[in-house]
């Protein structure tokens, strides 16, 4: 019974550190494509994503996100939002057009 119960233990731990894992990567490719100023679905996300979490993790982070102003939703589409603009429009235009397609994110800029 003990084994049992310690098994079950361990496999509900594993379950918890896979599910923040792939949050935190749904998270990631939201705040990035919005970061890009693209609009995005949860199947854009779904795609972007290496082990694709299921539809309602993907939508539970991204209702978190738009709490969080950083995207939101607009019909069946997520478009980026306060948080998002403000950051893309911090920097250089110099140091813009160097990224082709990644981001960096300054500290200071958040601060």
């Amino acid at each position: 019974m003990f084994d049992y119960c310690l098994s079950n233990i361990e496999t509900s731990r594993l379950r918890s550190v896979i599910m923040t894992h792939r949050g935190a990567a749904v998270a990631s490719r939201a705040i990035e494509l919005a970061l890009r100023g693209e609009s995005f679905t949860a199947d854009d996300i779904r795609r972007g994503v290496d082990d694709s979490p299921s539809r309602s993790t993907i939508y539970r982070v991204l209702r978190q996100l738009a709490s969080c102003d950083w995207i939101e939703q607009q019909g069946n589409g997520w478009h980026p939002s306060v948080k998002a603009q403000l950051l893309r429009g911090s920097g250089s235009d110099d140091a813009k057009s160097d990224r082709r397609g990644s981001f960096e994110i300054d500290i200071e800029d958040i601060v």
